[in-house]
């Protein structure tokens, strides 16, 4: 008989939004080692990385990746949150919220669910170290997310952080802790939080 574990409603998000190589790999895997409940650690590099996207790239057409692929790509991301989240599974999710139209998009799809916010900050010249130092990242990419996509400037978060000194486990529970004591479930919109009454 397949097993049937006990209805708890739906899950809690916790989402982690920074540049690339500024440390919100290694924040959700020890986020996800911290806490004393199961939650799952989501990413699209994981999809990326799983082999499911094509090799071909081409200027134009449907094998486009920035005006085809990618943009299909990132909505299909973002409607698997709610589908996990609703069957019960609490989230970490860790991803880079390139623009406002994405912020807003996840403000749709993840309202009516307890979501905490965390602003993932790191010194840009630390940042460009860490993608010499690990050869597989384009060297300027993470620069160019704070500075030229301004991935911190879409609206508030609930909670901030700076990992230009690494992950240390003070800031794992720093995390954890504003984790536990937010208020009222809330409801990520474009331009801030709305406040959201408890189911």
């Amino acid at each position: 008989m397949e097993p049937t574990p006990p209805a708890r409603g739906p899950g809690r998000v916790i989402i982690l939004n920074g540049a690339s190589s500024s440390g919100k790999s290694t924040l959700a895997k020890a986020l996800q080692r911290s806490l004393d409940e199961p939650f799952l650690y989501v990413s699209s590099d994981q999809f990326v990385e799983s082999g499911m996207l094509p090799e071909r790239r081409d200027p134009e057409g449907p094998f486009s990746w920035w005006y085809e692929m990618r943009p299909r790509f990132f909505k299909g991301f973002h409607r698997c949150l709610p589908a996990l989240a609703s069957a019960g599974n609490d989230l970490i999710v860790e991803h880079i919220i390139e623009f406002p139209a994405w912020r807003e998009e996840l403000s749709q799809l993840l309202a009516g669910f307890d979501v905490f916010l965390v602003g993932v900050h790191c010194d840009l010249g630390e940042i460009d170290r860490r993608e010499r130092e690990r050869g597989d990242r384009h060297i300027g990419e993470g620069r160019g997310h704070v500075e030229v996509d301004g991935i911190h400037t879409f609206g508030p978060y609930d909670y901030e952080l700076d990992t230009s000194q690494g992950v240390s486990d003070a800031l794992v529970r720093s995390v954890v802790t504003a984790w536990r004591s937010r208020g009222p479930r809330r409801v990520l919109t474009s331009g801030g939080y709305v406040p959201h009454e408890m189911a």
